[in-house]
């Protein structure tokens, strides 16, 4: 314990000298010609953790920010997120024949999302480390249409039955208005926490035509197929109000 309390004293020290040692420049805010990187701030103490925004198709963004002017920036998102999702299973099962077979199901399900999120922000002169806001953003995604392509062997002592199924479906897109409010606090230069509320409009469709085709080869007889098509979607659309809290880094290039 009395080591622990020695560390805490030095880590307490240390810091003090560098927020001590900052107070010498004019501003420790990011400024003209800066670009930064807006990461999430998750937990509390020792559970604290870092990742990416999350976009309008709830997927991964990757966030920037560019100084124009000290107090013009512009904020560009970008959220891509390729699905390849193979699943392989294998189980023994009872014939209608009665025979014991070996059933093998191996199936790839792909999907493509992407999403642009573009916006400008007004920054206030605040304080020396207090940098607040004011701001607007268009939003635009895409969900990708999804394919699943699954095959299916049935081996017994006759022989292999094989089984082809492919599933599509429409994806849908989404477009959204945001009005964003919110302020940095820079511990270091150029390095702040923050918190972010945004107040938007989206409009998302998604689904629509789905269809399957079925190929049965079996071990003898006349091989069977089937084609079927259908509808199904989803819209939704409305006003969302949203908070974040995250760890801004800006640097120059």
């Amino acid at each position: 314990m009395k080591n622990v309390h020695i560390l805490t004293a030095i880590t307490f020290l240390f810091l003090s000298s560098v927020l001590t040692a900052q107070e010498s420049t004019d501003t420790l805010k990011s400024r003209e010609g800066d670009w930064g990187v807006v990461l999430n701030l998750t937990g509390f103490i020792d559970n604290i953790s870092l990742g990416t925004q999350k976009d309008v198709n709830n997927n991964n963004n990757i966030l920037v920010k560019h100084h124009l002017t000290d107090d013009k920036v512009l904020r560009l998102g970008l959220g891509l997120t390729s699905i390849r999702n193979n699943n392989f299973k294998a189980d023994s099962i009872s014939l209608s024949s009665g025979n014991r077979a070996w059933r093998e199901v191996d199936s790839i399900e792909t999907r493509f999302d992407f999403s642009l999120a573009v916006g400008y922000e007004m920054h206030f002169k605040g304080t020396k480390r207090l940098d607040p806001y004011l701001g607007a953003e268009l939003v635009i995604g895409r969900i990708g249409n999804t394919k699943i392509n699954a095959s299916t062997n049935i081996t017994d002592k006759l022989g292999t039955q094989k089984i082809q199924r492919i599933i599509q479906q429409d994806g849908g897109f989404a477009f959204g208005i945001n009005l964003v409010s919110g302020f940095n606090l820079f511990v270091l230069e150029r390095l702040s926490i923050g918190a972010e509320v945004n107040l938007g409009y989206l409009f998302s469709n998604a689904g629509g035509d789905q269809s399957e085709s079925l190929v049965d080869t079996p071990v003898s007889g006349t091989q069977i197929s089937s084609f079927s098509n259908s509808k199904n979607g989803v819209s939704r659309r409305g006003f969302d109000v949203n908070s974040s809290a995250g760890l801004l880094l800006s640097y120059y290039f």
